[in-house]
């Protein structure tokens, strides 16, 4: 609870624009975030760091990351949503029945659930007819309040991320966007949304009055297997050959629901709309290495030859879910205000010396001066701060500032478009 207060005290001295007027003009909405060592789920929290005016109100999300301690601990009482992203360790979490029962009386008691890739089958019925020792693991993991089953083979889609290589990864998948108040301002029926081995899901059939309708949002339009096809791979000796096609079937499933359970509001995406991804290109298989390899040379691919997106091309989806999600019907607008720190590294913590990254550590250190540098897109203007303290405003890139600080400091950036703006944090112990 702590760092919730402290969130709110920070976002009230960094938002100085929004302290206007009566305290019922504010209203936060404080989102706690499963951590995870995938780089997305880190990208997920960041693009949720967001606010914007509308009809006299300025909306707030005060976003913090949660443990499993925290939710045995019952902590996620001091929050309106609960959020799992691209991560596995809630299919071992989900196991503990404490843990378990803790996020379904969240939801059913009025608490918000995003689900993204494996968020979603977290959410799910899991597989209606389990073949093999992980499918089984899922299902006894899941939380049961979304009634839907999955189709996430771990030889079909799952290989779409056990393949991948990295950033590079992903294949840009096309959904058809069905009518519902996080689609209804948005011109067109389609959308790229970039996927990397999350689920389709169709319709289950459990009995649990909690349960409420599905509400199909977005339809996967194309097969991943159709539009970037992968093939089974071996090595003998010292050349490779292939092995056979890697086949999904989930075009026509569910990319994205709404849904309820008890008092709370669900949505679930099989692709990732927090993520960068191409438009146009080709997908290339090669050789390499990757933390799902456990780093053994295996055929991994990537998607090339097209025009990246900018990071924030399907955050306002991810936003516009919270909203409605939380209960608010001044939805955001759709546009990608985006700021994330690129030095120090909010996505991993390291070690600078005069400026130069060295190593990664388990808290960011600087040692000497170092530049404060900003990823910005769409941004009229752009704000640094230091524990509270405006220190820069800048109005046109580059988005950076000398920093000459001793000691443990919090630096904030904040990136204004409109009636809406992002914001990122970091802490950072300076030598």
């Amino acid at each position: 609870m702590k760092k919730v207060v402290l969130a709110i005290i920070t976002i009230i001295l960094l938002f100085p624009s929004l302290n206007y007027g009566k305290s019922e003009d504010i209203v936060y909405k404080r989102i706690a975030v499963y951590p995870s060592i995938v780089p997305a789920v880190k990208v997920l929290e960041t693009s949720l760091k967001y606010g914007w005016h509308a009809n006299g109100k300025t909306y707030v999300f005060l976003v913090n990351e949660i443990s499993q301690k925290d939710i045995l601990l019952g902590k996620l009482r001091n929050y309106d949503a609960l959020v799992i992203g691209a991560s596995g360790r809630q299919y071992l979490y989900g196991i503990d029945k404490l843990w378990k029962e803790r996020v379904r009386q969240f939801i059913a008691s009025g608490g918000g659930y995003l689900g993204i890739c494996g968020g979603a089958n977290e959410a799910s019925m899991g597989y209606e007819k389990p073949s093999n020792a992980m499918d089984y693991l899922i299902n006894k993991a899941v939380l049961r309040i979304a009634n839907v089953y999955i189709n996430d083979d771990q030889d079909q889609e799952w290989q779409y991320l056990y393949k991948t290589a990295g950033i590079e990864g992903g294949v840009p998948i096309e959904c058809r966007l069905l009518r519902h108040p996080i689609f209804e301002a948005y011109p067109n029926d389609t959308r790229i949304i970039r996927y990397e081995g999350g689920p389709g899901m169709y319709p289950a059939n459990a009995n649990d009055k909690l349960l409420g309708e599905i509400e199909p949002i977005a339809i996967y339009n194309e097969e991943p297997s159709e539009k970037a096809p992968l093939h089974h791979w071996y090595k003998k000796w010292g050349k490779w050959y292939m092995d056979g096609n890697i086949t999904t079937d989930i075009k026509g499933q569910y990319a994205g629901i709404a849904t309820t359970y008890g008092k709370g509001r669900i949505v679930l995406f099989g692709p990732h709309p927090e993520e960068i991804t191409m438009i146009g290109g080709h997908v290339e298989e090669f050789p390499g290495r990757s933390k799902y390899t456990l780093f053994r040379e295996k055929y991994l691919y990537r998607w090339t030859g097209g025009n990246y997106t900018s990071w924030g091309y399907n955050w306002w989806i991810v936003r516009r879910s919270m909203a409605w999600i939380c209960g608010i019907d001044d939805m955001p607008s759709i546009n990608d205000v985006v700021t994330i720190f690129r030095v120090p590294n909010n996505f991993m913590h390291m070690l600078y010396i005069d400026g130069r990254m060295i190593m990664p550590v388990p808290q960011n250190i600087v040692i000497g001066s170092i530049n404060i540098q900003a990823f910005v897109s769409n941004a009229e203007h752009v704000s640094f701060y230091v524990d509270g303290k405006l220190v820069k405003d800048v109005s046109s890139p580059p988005y950076t500032w000398k920093a000459n600080l001793k000691g443990k400091h919090e630096i904030m950036i904040k990136a204004f478009d409109g009636n809406s703006f992002a914001y990122d944090e970091i802490e950072a112990y300076f030598i």
